[in-house]
């Protein structure tokens, strides 16, 4: 009896050992998968994105439209063109820009009746990272009808003379998400994760 006793108290032994050696695997299992999961979503969220930002137009009126940068790294030049209906929008000026801090001298001309082109360049500066505004444009609503302002042919240039990888023309905060690859299939594996871990960890 004593010797059945001694075998079964070993027997509960060896089981807890091999009960908490199997949840440690699980939980370094999950653990590298949330480490993983997580680290996916910032290296997404590093490409450079151009968005305009425009307010509700009023006919008579002007309003500033702002053509706003995101995430970029020594930047040094570059240009854009914006497009409207000239039957509806004119544009009146062009306002320098500010990223971090520091003003991004802009220069502008008319290239045909419906497209203004932009363009600078960072003399002295030794490249700027962050986010901000590239330029503030000046819309005045002039007649009847809608007019989309829409931004083409943005080309931005780095310290080394290299162009910087952008998404341009990005207008809405939904729509930044979606210029993201990946971004759901990271959250719903994130989720999965967490939900399997609990069950897994209740269950041991």
């Amino acid at each position: 009896m004593l010797q059945t006793f001694k075998d079964l108290k070993g027997d509960q032994m060896k089981k807890k050992i091999h009960n908490g050696l199997k949840r440690s695997t699980l939980f370094g299992i999950c653990f590298a998968a949330f480490l993983v999961a997580f680290a996916a979503v910032p290296a997404q969220a590093q490409q450079t994105t151009v968005s305009l930002n425009t307010p509700e137009l009023v006919k008579g009126s002007t309003v500033h439209a702002a053509v706003e940068i995101d995430e970029v790294n020594n930047l040094d030049a570059g240009q854009f063109d914006l497009s409207f209906n000239p039957d509806v929008l004119k544009v009146v000026n062009v306002e320098d820009g500010s990223i971090e801090g520091t003003k991004i001298p802009i220069q502008w001309r008319l290239i045909d009746d419906n497209t203004v082109r932009v363009i600078f360049n960072l003399e002295g500066v030794t490249g700027i990272s962050g986010s901000g505004q590239l330029a503030r444009i000046g819309l005045e609503m002039i007649g009847d009808g809608e007019s989309d302002l829409l931004i083409s042919n943005g080309l931005l240039g780095n310290i080394e003379a290299s162009e910087i990888d952008t998404d341009w023309g990005v207008t809405t905060a939904a729509d930044v998400q979606k210029s993201t690859p990946g971004f759901e299939a990271v959250s719903a594996l994130v989720g999965f994760f967490a939900v399997y871990c609990m069950v897994r960890f209740s269950r041991s």
